[in-house]
C-alpha cells in the first residue's frame, strides 16, 4: 500500500500526531543549518521568515492575508507567532543556547493552564505526570549548561515559551478554522519580515544582512523546510490533537537537534543530554501509547453496547 494511502487510512488523531512529530523533526534541523549560515540572527530570521511565509502560502493556497480584513483571532495568532520567534532569536543573542531552548520549552506548563481555562481541554493525571517527567528530562538534558545570569536573555526565552503556549492554545480555539491557521502564520512571517527589514536597514550597511553564495542553501532549507513546511504540517496536526499533546511532542525538537549536529559535524552530546533525551522520548511515547489505548477502548465501547442490545 502506498505511503499516502496508509496515512489516509489512519484515524484523524493519529494523522495529527504524525504531522506534529514531522514538524518537530523539521524544527530540530535548525541547529545544524544555522551553523552553516554566516549571517547573524536578525538577518537570518528576516530571510528565513520571508521564505517561510511564501512556502506556507504556496503549500496551503491560502494567499496573502489582507491585514485590514484580518480578524482578531488571526491577528492574535500572527502576533503570538511573531513574538515567539523574535523573542527566541533575542534570547539566543543575550544568553546561552541551552538557556534559550530550555526556558522556551516551559511552554507545556503554560499550556496546562491556558488550554484548561480558555478551550476546556483539561489535563488528565497521565498528562500531568508526563509533563513532570518530560520537564525533568529536559533539566537533565541541560545539566551543567544553564546559567543564572543573563537576565534579559532568560526573560526573552521565557517570553518565547509563553508566546508559544498562547499560539498553541489559539490554534485549538473552536473558531480557528483550516484557513485561519495558515493565513495567520503567513501574516506573522510578514510582520517579522517588515520589522526586521527596518532594523536591518537601520544598520547603515547592507553587508550585515546580505547573504553570500554559500549562505543561500542554508537559508533555503531553514525557510522552506525548517519553518515553512514544518508549520504547514503543524497547522494540520494541531487540528486533530490537543494543545498539550502537541506541546509535548514538540519537546522532541531539542532532543533531536544535537543528533543531527552529531551525525553531520561529529559534535557529541554529553551523557546528561543523552539521558535527558531518553527520558523525554520515553515520557512522550508512554503518554501516546496510553492515550491511543484509551481512545481504542472508547471506540470499542459503543460497539459492545450495540452488540449486547
Amino acid at each position: 500500500m502506498p505511503l499516502a494511502a496508509r496515512f489516509a487510512a489512519l484515524t484523524p488523531h493519529r494523522q495529527g500526531m504524525l504531522a506534529v512529530l514531522a514538524a518537530a523533526v523539521l524544527w530540530s534541523s535548525g541547529g545544524l543549518f544555522i551553523k552553516l549560515v554566516s549571517l547573524d540572527a536578525l538577518a537570518l530570521t528576516m530571510w528565513r521568515s520571508l521564505l517561510a511565509g511564501a512556502t506556507i502560502a504556496l503549500f496551503t493556497r491560502c494567499g496573502l492575508p489582507d491585514p485590514r480584513r484580518a480578524g482578531r483571532l488571526t491577528w492574535a495568532l500572527a502576533v503570538s507567532y511573531a513574538l515567539m520567534l523574535v523573542l527566541f532569536v533575542s534570547a539566543t543573542k543575550l544568553t546561552t543556547a541551552a538557556n534559550a531552548i530550555f526556558l522556551q520549552y516551559t511552554a507545556p506548563l503554560y499550556v496546562l493552564v491556558l488550554s484548561a481555562v480558555f478551550i476546556a481541554e483539561r489535563p488528565s493525571r497521565t498528562d500531568l505526570a508526563c509533563v513532570a517527567v518530560a520537564f525533568g528530562g529536559m533539566a537533565l538534558f541541560f545539566v551543567g549548561r544553564l546559567q543564572a545570569d543573563d537576565l534579559g536573555g532568560n526573560l526573552s526565552a521565557l517570553g518565547s515559551g509563553a508566546a508559544f503556549a498562547v499560539f498553541l492554545t489559539l490554534l485549538r480555539a473552536p473558531s480557528c478554522g483550516d484557513r485561519t491557521r495558515p493565513r495567520a502564520m503567513v501574516l506573522g512571517n510578514l510582520l517579522l519580515v517588515a520589522g526586521l527589514a527596518a532594523v536591518n536597514l537601520g544598520r547603515g550597511s547592507a553587508a550585515a544582512f546580505t547573504p553570500g553564495l554559500t549562505d543561500f542553501a542554508g537559508i533555503a532549507v531553514l525557510g522552506v523546510l525548517q519553518i515553512g513546511l514544518a508549520y504547514v504540517l503543524f497547522g494540520f496536526g494541531i487540528a486533530h490533537v490537543q494543545a498539550l499533546e502537541a506541546s509535548l511532542i514538540g519537546m522532541l525538537e531539542p532532543v533531536l537537534n544535537p543528533v543531527w549536529v552529531f551525525l553531520a559535524l561529529g559534535e557529541r552530546p554529553g551523557w546528561w543530554a543523552a539521558a535527558g533525551g531518553v527520558v523525554i522520548v520515553g515520557a512522550v511515547a508512554v503518554r501516546t501509547l496510553l492515550s491511543e489505548r484509551g481512545r481504542s477502548a472508547a471506540a470499542r465501547e459503543p460497539l459492545l453496547v450495540h452488540a449486547e442490545a
